[in-house]
C-alpha cells in the first residue's frame, strides 16, 4: 500500500480481540436480587441463625488464626507494633527462669500437700523462696540487656508497659503463648 507521501506502508496482521468475559451480563436487577440475598442471607429465622452462626465462626477462626501468626491486623493494641514484636521475637529466642514458674510451681504444692511430715512442708518452702530468688535474679539480668536493646533500636519511641509486657511473655511456657513463637530458641530476632 501507498500512502499520500508516496512511501509504502506496512501492513500489520490483523490482531485477534478476546470477545467478553465468556457469559451474558445479568441484568441489573438480577444482579441487585443475588448481591442482597448474599449480603442478607436467607429469611427463615432458623436459616439466619445458621447462617449468621456460620459467618461469625468463620470470622473468629480468621481472627485467630491471624493472631496465632503474629499479623499485626488481628492483634490486640498491646501486642501490635515493631517494638513489641521485637520484644515477642527477643524473649521468644531465650530460655527464661520465669518460663518454668508454672511447672515448679505445680510439682512444689504436690510436694507440699502429699509430704505429711515438717520436713517436707519445709523443703517446699526451701524450693518457692529458691525458685523465686532465681526468677528475681534472672529477670534482672535480662530486662537490664533488654532496656539496652530497645533504646538503642526504638529511641524515638514510648517505653511505658515494655518491661511488664516481657516479663509476663517470659513467665508463660513457650506453648501457651499468644501470638506463637516466631523465632526458635537461640535464633537472633
Amino acid at each position: 500500500m501507498f500512502s499520500r507521501r508516496g512511501k509504502s506502508a506496512e501492513v500489520s496482521e490483523p490482531v485477534e480481540a478476546t470477545v467478553g468475559k465468556g457469559r451474558a451480563t445479568p441484568k441489573r436487577r438480577d444482579a441487585e436480587q443475588e448481591r442482597r440475598a448474599r449480603v442478607k442471607g436467607p429469611r427463615d429465622p432458623k436459616a439466619r441463625a445458621k447462617f449468621d452462626r456460620e459467618k461469625r465462626t468463620e470470622a473468629r477462626r480468621k481472627q485467630h488464626e491471624g493472631m496465632m501468626r503474629g499479623d499485626d491486623r488481628y492483634l490486640q493494641p498491646r501486642d501490635s507494633g515493631p517494638r513489641r514484636r521485637f520484644i515477642r521475637d527477643w524473649i521468644d529466642a531465650k530460655f527464661t527462669v520465669a518460663e518454668a514458674f508454672l511447672p515448679c510451681a505445680v510439682v512444689i504444692l504436690l510436694l507440699g500437700l502429699f509430704g505429711a511430715s515438717k520436713s517436707a512442708q519445709a523443703a517446699s518452702v526451701a524450693i518457692w523462696m529458691l525458685v523465686v530468688a532465681l526468677i528475681i535474679v534472672d529477670t534482672i539480668i535480662w530486662s537490664i540487656a533488654l532496656r539496652r536493646l530497645l533504646s538503642r533500636r526504638f529511641p524515638e519511641d514510648s517505653r511505658a508497659g515494655d518491661l511488664r509486657y516481657a516479663i509476663m511473655r517470659a513467665m508463660l511456657v513457650r506453648r501457651m503463648r499468644t501470638p506463637k513463637p516466631q523465632v526458635k530458641r537461640g535464633q537472633k530476632p
